[in-house]
């Protein structure tokens, strides 16, 4: 039985607070999760059998922290709403991306509920979190420049980017848009 095809990577966008003042590369080292180590955290689903619970567990190890599936408890885990959003840079922002889907598509009944969640191992709050992939172009790219460099996040969607040189802060923020229509890309490490 694979869940594959009933989960569906979204970018939905939704509101979450970015930090009101960057912070430099070594505050911002220790606040990040190491990348490659997520812990999955499940919910008490109603309509989930253990069959699906461990099927959705191994699913979710796999995964980039932070994510979140949610499902509509009226038609099952395998039903056409079901959605997994993944590679957020909060799990707010995960779970309000995974609930926000789901509700969009489905067609009446009781609303849509989280299942369960895939975050950082040891997770706790802290004032900096970044998705997997941008913590990982925070210890491969940017840490490893050198000068003026900022680092931009969006986030409600998971998106980030990195400027270098006199115009940082503004390149980053560019490469945090790219071609999306995200309006929220914002700097959060700056050196």
């Amino acid at each position: 039985m694979s869940l594959r095809p009933a989960l569906a990577l979204l970018a939905i966008l939704s509101p979450a607070a970015a930090l009101a003042d960057p912070v430099d590369t070594p505050s911002a080292r220790e606040m990040l999760f190491r990348s490659d180590r997520v812990e999955v955290v499940r919910y008490q689903a109603p309509g989930l059998s253990d069959q699906e619970i461990e099927v959705l567990t191994t699913v979710a190890q796999t995964q980039k922290f932070y994510a979140a599936v949610a499902f509509a408890p009226d038609l099952g885990i395998m039903a056409e709403p079901t959605v997994m959003s993944a590679n957020y840079h909060t799990i707010d922002a995960a779970r309000e991306a995974a609930l926000s889907g789901c509700n969009d598509r489905r067609s009446g009944g009781t609303a849509c509920v989280i299942a369960l969640e895939v975050r950082p191992e040891g997770w706790e709050p802290r004032d900096l979190q970044l998705s997997a992939d941008a913590t990982d172009g925070f210890n491969d790219d940017y840490r490893r420049a050198r000068g003026t460099r900022a680092f931009a996040i969006s986030a409600s969607s998971g998106l980030w980017g990195i400027g270098r040189g006199d115009n940082a802060a503004d390149d980053a923020i560019a490469a945090c848009r790219g071609e999306s229509e995200v309006s929220d890309c914002a700097v959060v490490i700056a050196d």
